[in-house]
């Protein structure tokens, strides 16, 4: 039988063309994976955008916590910026103050037998942390120790000794929290009196500060929220301490005196 055998040349064009073949479908493989990668990381790319918004979302939630009470790892008092952190986060002094105040509240509830030394760091951190007023710590704790059933509860006789190792005989001290007990008792005058009395008959507040108050009228230390008819109005139901306070100091006095 007669084979043909095809020219030398066109086979080697034949040959040629399928190695075109070839390296162009490579080609195109390599391309096809160029593009699945950088899909791919395109996609990681916004993912990781993602994380990060959430991250930061989160953080923001978390911030004012961790400035209040510190992070695991981290002191916070070590840190020369914590006594602003509340305020960078776009906190003001009063919503500073105000979950300092609930943040105590929930740990007097959680630790009802807490020393007077535990509250008062507790209490401390949280002005700091909120850059807040050392006078404010009075506040803090006032607001967050008392409610408007005191008197059946006994908190004045339960938290008077922190207050009074908190002022130490300091009766700038004292004087801030008179005008804790003035803010509180704004809607409720008629418990002023009584707060005021038991703080004294517990040791938390002297005869002299308590007089000092009465004569001074409101002043640098009564807060904002308290105006001048409420003021007037505290100092009406607390008239009957006032003159009890000041015949016993007459009377000390006519002793002495004979």
């Amino acid at each position: 039988m007669l084979r043909i055998r095809r020219p030398k040349k066109e086979a080697k064009k034949d040959k040629k063309g399928k190695k075109d073949k070839k390296d162009k479908k490579k080609k195109e493989d390599e391309d096809s994976d160029k593009d699945k990668k950088k899909k791919k990381d395109k996609k990681k790319e916004s993912k990781s955008k993602k994380e990060k918004k959430e991250d930061k979302e989160n953080d923001s939630q978390s911030y004012i916590k961790d400035a209040l009470f510190g992070k695991e790892e981290d002191d916070v008092s070590s840190d020369p910026d914590s006594t602003s952190v509340v305020s960078e986060a776009g906190v003001d002094d009063d919503a500073a103050l105000n979950i300092a105040i609930e943040e105590t509240r929930k740990y007097l509830e959680a630790n009802p037998k807490a020393s007077a030394v535990d509250i008062i760091e507790l209490v401390t951190n949280q002005q700091m942390a909120s850059a807040l007023k050392t006078h404010d710590k009075v506040q803090i704790l006032a607001r967050a120790a008392f409610t408007s059933h005191f008197f059946k509860n006994k908190e004045i006789g339960k938290y008077a000794p922190v207050f009074a190792k908190l002022a130490n005989g300091n009766k700038i001290t004292q004087r801030h929290l008179i005008s804790a007990l003035e803010f509180i008792c704004m809607e409720k005058p008629k418990n002023f009196p009584v707060m005021i009395k038991q703080l004294y008959d517990e040791d938390a507040l002297d005869e002299e500060v308590i007089l000092e108050w009465a004569e001074d009228g409101r002043s640098d230390y009564t807060y904002d929220a308290v105006n001048e008819e409420t003021r007037a109005s505290l100092r009406g139901e607390a008239e009957p301490v006032i003159v009890w306070l000041q015949e016993a100091d007459s009377e000390d006095e006519s002793d002495e005196e004979e």
